[in-house]
């Protein structure tokens, strides 16, 4: 046994990870910092508190009484807390003789991280990127196409991204750490480019899930058929994609699904139209030209559809035609497009389409039914219903934005259809200002959508109800 750089010898049967623990304690014991070795001689946990509390910014200093890090080997640190130091790289500390020497690394570290973080942020905004800073200006963040507000990617340091953990793209199991960071080419030169490179490795990323997991059921099934997982309470908007090039439009379909839709596709428009018999898109992708008929008569067609009053129609052209353009825009297209169609570059464009309550409306028809609700004894009745959704006419208090699994019963029929249902809203209705919930189908568990569509089909209300 050789001793260590205390003095220190090695005890019978102590790993070398436990040895290089204890000298490491030992080390930091003697500066007075307060430690914490963790079991198996994973590491030491340090806490030590700071003589210089300030930690300067290129607006404003932060104070951080206390600084908590994990020891690396015998001879270097990395701090865990808090969290706006987390990000600063691992420190040599082999060569401190005390806490004030450590501390003193720590502000160099930082000062070199705030300089570095800065350049970031005026790179980002030269390049016309949505970006701020966070955590104390430790990072700066900056959103993905086609994700919500709140899911952003964060910038470490000058060209490493580390890729957000939610949203419909990051809500991905990232098996390794080291998928999670990207490195990013600052040569790009617009904000657009960089939320699409983004974007493309998350798609990558989940493409490489999706194999994994395919390929792990399979061996666990002995290749039996396979039914592809559906999260509990995951709302999944259709889309319907329409002619002979936008189907073969492989990478296109792929990107929607593996940002969360349900992609139903139709060779014409006849096909189109019987689609709408069975379930109810919140977005049509079509061509221009679809063989004897064009994709501005399939949005008139539509428009026929018995319960839809309005669903968002994007026209595709093999390539630009001012003329198509302006005809699609009088008939009320959503939008027109050139192939190749680039999901990445439109993501934020169609999850604004697709969940505007203006771009698609359903009749509602004035009919009562009844409906058996998650979590009430006696049902309840409908005040209106359509192919989107309900009103049901209740004092009681369901808690806004919750799902519910509902079961819809069509006494005319003898049908019953089950429907897990969104409640999006309460609000008093009618003449007699009778409270109660609106709430959107979010998904039909038993696959019967087509039982409710054919029923509604044939209601013909004397009395309209204003359309959402």
């Amino acid at each position: 046994m050789q001793p260590g750089p205390a003095g220190a010898r090695q005890k019978p049967n102590m790993s070398a990870r436990e040895a290089t623990q204890e000298t490491v304690t030992r080390r930091l014991t003697a500066m007075g910092i307060e430690v914490e070795p963790l079991p198996g001689g994973r590491c030491v946990i340090a806490r030590m508190r700071l003589q210089r509390t300030r930690f300067d910014t290129t607006s404003q200093p932060i104070r951080i009484e206390e600084v908590t890090f994990a020891s690396v080997g015998n001879d270097r640190a990395k701090c865990v807390r808090p969290r706006a130091l987390f990000q600063l790289p691992i420190l040599r500390i082999h060569d401190c003789r005390d806490a004030t020497a450590i501390e003193a690394r720590i502000h160099l570290a930082w000062q070199r991280h705030v300089a570095q973080i800065d350049d970031v942020e005026r790179w980002l905004r030269a390049i016309g990127a949505r970006c701020r800073t966070e955590e104390d200006r430790s990072i700066v963040a900056f959103p993905i196409a086609g994700e919500a507000d709140d899911v952003r990617a964060r910038m470490i340091d000058g060209y490493r991204v580390i890729l957000p953990s939610r949203g419909p793209l990051s809500g991905i199991a990232i098996r390794r750490a080291d998928d999670r960071v990207l490195n990013i080419d600052r040569r790009i030169d617009s904000g657009v480019d960089l939320e699409i490179q983004v974007s493309n490795r998350l798609e990558e990323l989940a493409r490489l899930d999706s194999r994994l997991a395919q390929q792990n059921r399979l061996e666990a099934l002995h290749d039996e058929p396979l039914a592809e997982p559906q999260p509990a309470g995951e709302r999944r908007p259709t889309v319907l994609v329409v002619g002979p090039n936008a189907t073969r439009e492989r990478a296109c379909i792929e990107s929607l699904r593996l940002r969360g839709y349900v992609v139903e596709t139709a060779s014409g428009e006849r096909e189109a139209i019987h689609t709408f018999d069975r379930c109810s898109p919140e977005l049509v992708l079509a061509d221009v030209s679809l063989g004897r008929s064009e994709g501005i008569d399939l949005i008139q067609s539509l428009r026929q559809v018995p319960g839809i009053e309005e669903v968002p129609v994007i026209l595709v052209d093999s390539h630009k035609r001012d003329d198509r353009r302006e005809a699609a825009r009088r008939m009320g297209a959503a939008g027109y497009l050139v192939y190749p169609i680039d999901i990445a570059r439109i993501a934020e464009r169609l999850s604004k389409i697709v969940t505007s309550p203006r771009r698609r409306r359903f009749t509602r028809y004035p009919w009562r039914l009844p409906v058996r609700i998650q979590g009430r004894a006696d049902p309840l009745l409908t005040d209106s219903i359509g192919r989107g959704g309900m009103f049901l006419s209740t004092e009681d208090e369901l808690p806004e934005h919750s799902l519910r699994d509902c079961q819809l019963a069509l006494p005319e029929i003898g049908a019953n259809v089950r429907v897990e249902a969104e409640i999006l809203y309460r609000a008093n209705i009618g003449r007699q200002a009778r409270p109660g919930v609106g709430l959107r189908f979010n998904a039909f568990p038993d696959a019967n959508e087509p039982v409710l569509i054919e029923y509604l089909r044939n209601l013909h209300p004397e009395t309209p109800v204003p359309s959402i």
